[in-house]
């Protein structure tokens, strides 16, 4: 029986860099959700760049493709991300913001997508919903989380939220204290008994732990992340 892999993943992602792709507003989603991300870049087309750009893909546990602007650069690290694909657990995404494109080239149209239309979490139609509900509930903690926060609780999409940006929170740094709660819970008008509901299912996972001499804050006691 295969080993469940219990780390949060680590994806090459590949979007345009240029033009009018909003590029922060697409990177802030990846970095308030817990993935530990490699970007791409192959604005300068050497050999020693291919090289680079085939390792990183290589090192991941899969990889996405923004397609929205059919950009060249894109095209070619899902070229590479296709050859390397018979390789065990390389599979890719494909995103498609169907606001800027409604359709992708021919040759790859029959590939399975994901489509938004905004960065955000909107419900069928974020990004960041696509990202969570198609990706990150496969992975073992989102699984058990979600078993833990419930449909029937009704702010469980929000508190789920929450968990996920604690979660990407420890992925750069050591603590989380008050203020850092009350910055990742903007935006879901959660209140301080749900946030630390939250954390108290953190912590009841070994994934956080309390510091002993200060109160409120908790610091990290599992990493998730390579």
């Amino acid at each position: 029986m295969a080993r469940v892999r219990t780390r949060m993943p680590k994806v090459f992602v590949g979007h345009p860099f240029s033009g009018r792709f909003p590029a922060k507003k697409f990177r802030k989603i990846f970095k308030e959700l817990p993935f530990e991300v490699i970007y791409g870049n192959t604005d300068v087309q050497t050999k020693h760049l291919l090289k680079v750009m085939k390792s990183s893909i290589n090192t991941a546990d899969y990889s996405i493709f923004d397609l929205s602007n059919w950009n060249p650069n894109v095209a070619l690290e899902l070229g590479l991300a296709e050859g390397l694909k018979s390789s065990p657990g390389k599979n890719y995404y494909i995103l498609l913001n169907t606001r800027r494109s409604n359709e992708v080239p021919s040759d790859i149209r029959g590939l399975q997508r994901l489509e938004y239309t905004s960065y955000d979490y909107k419900v069928d139609a974020g990004l960041g919903d696509a990202l969570v509900q198609n990706i990150l509930t496969k992975e073992y903690w989102v699984k058990r989380i979600w078993k833990k926060i419930p449909d029937s609780d009704s702010k469980h999409e929000k508190k789920r939220l929450l968990a996920l940006r604690v979660m990407a929170h420890f992925r750069d740094h050591d603590i989380v204290n008050y203020d850092n709660v009350k910055s990742l819970i903007r935006g879901t008008r959660l209140r301080k008994d749900d946030s630390d509901d939250v954390l108290n299912i953190l912590e009841e996972f070994k994934l956080i732990k309390k510091t002993p001499r200060k109160s409120g804050v908790y610091q990290k006691k599992r990493s998730v992340f390579r």
